[in-house]
């Protein structure tokens, strides 16, 4: 593996930069990367790991972010830690939750070069100065001195009884609602509304319309804020040999579809059919299978893994053995993962041999059995 180090510039972490911008606040973040040899890295992708910590002793971890990036033609790169940004995953804690008033914090920063979810910490330090935007969310009301005017937040005053002068609260009519004098229109109209002949006929027009299974599934729809029985799925297949240059990663192809329902193909950059475009949000069931061939070299190691949105999804890798020359494998794995509207999934391999490729099996007689394909997934909506 080609190491690569991050020399980190020291205004980013010691003065903790704010990125504004509606709903974007965060820590800019800013480094550049180099090899073991001090070699900048242009156009590089990689996954980087951001962890801010309470200590380092119990390394309990307040918040954790994972991004994919790519360097600049000069190595650089640049996000913003807690703010929402395309291919950042959350996986601990909520960066709006972290009181940056208790205490200091430390920050750890970790890569994976090769994008195979195997990190290499590159650095550790504290965040020597408190970010002054973020500090300002928890200011006590009691640590405020003086009377703040209405455009600055407060009253303008600094006693109750002007306070209700202020708002007119002097001339509020106290009496409550039980004392209060209706009009004889409005008691008229009360008691017609409560009339139980009213009711009881409005009760039947319900049941009648129930029997008769007049409520059509939008009325259903609206009346719940959805429907019980909608689902969403996709399920996809291909039958042609696939084969991918050694270690690297390969999208797998999706060429034919079984059935699908909110889920649809996409093609990516190279106008391949790999994408699986998600139109409803929710949590699903990822299912897949391939068929793997090697004619030459036993127990090839093939990784399979699944990227959400470009970005490797975590823990999604599974690593097999291909077994005995000329054996067809059937590799499977599953995960539950939530995903977004309009987000696309794709699933990735890689192989040690490049004999070790994707094939499909024939139909086959005595008895008729159907082909099986080179590559399978599914993926249906649970939540």
């Amino acid at each position: 593996m080609k190491l690569i180090v991050l020399v980190v510039c020291i205004a980013s972490l010691l003065y903790c930069q704010i990125g504004w911008g509606q709903s974007h606040k965060g820590i800019a973040f800013q480094a550049v990367a180099r090899t073991s040899n001090g070699v900048i890295m242009p156009n590089k992708l990689m996954q980087i790991r951001i962890s801010i910590l309470k200590d380092t002793l119990a390394e309990e971890i307040l918040y954790q972010e994972l991004k994919s990036i790519t360097t600049s033609p000069l190595g650089l790169f640049t996000i913003l830690i807690g703010a929402e940004e395309p291919a950042k995953i959350i996986t601990i804690g909520a960066f709006e939750k972290i009181n940056w008033t208790v205490s200091a914090y430390f920050m750890r920063v970790e890569i994976d070069p090769e994008n195979h979810l195997q990190f290499i910490r590159i650095g550790q330090q504290q965040i020597q100065y408190a970010a002054y935007a973020f500090s300002a969310d928890h200011v006590l009301a009691e640590n405020v001195e003086g009377v703040l005017s209405i455009p600055q937040g407060g009253t303008g005053v600094n006693n109750l009884s002007a306070f209700k002068l202020a708002l007119q609260l002097d001339k509020v009519n106290n009496i409550p609602d039980s004392l209060k004098i209706l009009s004889k229109a409005s008691i008229q109209a009360l008691t017609l509304k409560l009339d139980k002949k009213d009711t009881a006929s409005l009760s039947n027009r319900i049941n009648q319309k129930m029997n008769k299974g007049e409520i059509s599934a939008s009325e259903l729809a609206l009346s719940l804020g959805f429907l019980p029985f909608e689902v969403h799925f996709g399920a996809f297949t291909d039958t042609s040999k696939q084969m991918a240059l050694v270690n690297t990663a390969t999208a797998v192809k999706w060429r034919d579809t079984i059935s699908q329902n909110q889920v649809a193909i996409g093609l990516n950059s190279s106008l391949e059919p790999t994408k699986l475009l998600v139109v409803k949000a929710g949590t699903y069931v990822v299912q897949y299978s391939l068929q793997v061939y090697n004619a030459q070299i036993a127990n090839d190691e093939i990784s399979i893994w699944i990227r959400r949105n470009g970005a490797a999804y975590a823990n999604s890798l599974r690593q097999f053995l291909t077994g005995p020359v000329g054996i067809k494998n059937l590799f499977t794995g599953q995960s539950i993962m939530v995903i977004g509207e309009d987000d696309y999934l794709e699933l990735f391999f890689s192989v040690k041999h490049n004999q070790t490729q994707l094939l499909k099996t024939s139909s086959l007689t005595n008895p008729s059995r159907p082909a099986t394909p080179s590559a399978q997934i599914m993926l249906y909506r649970i939540q």
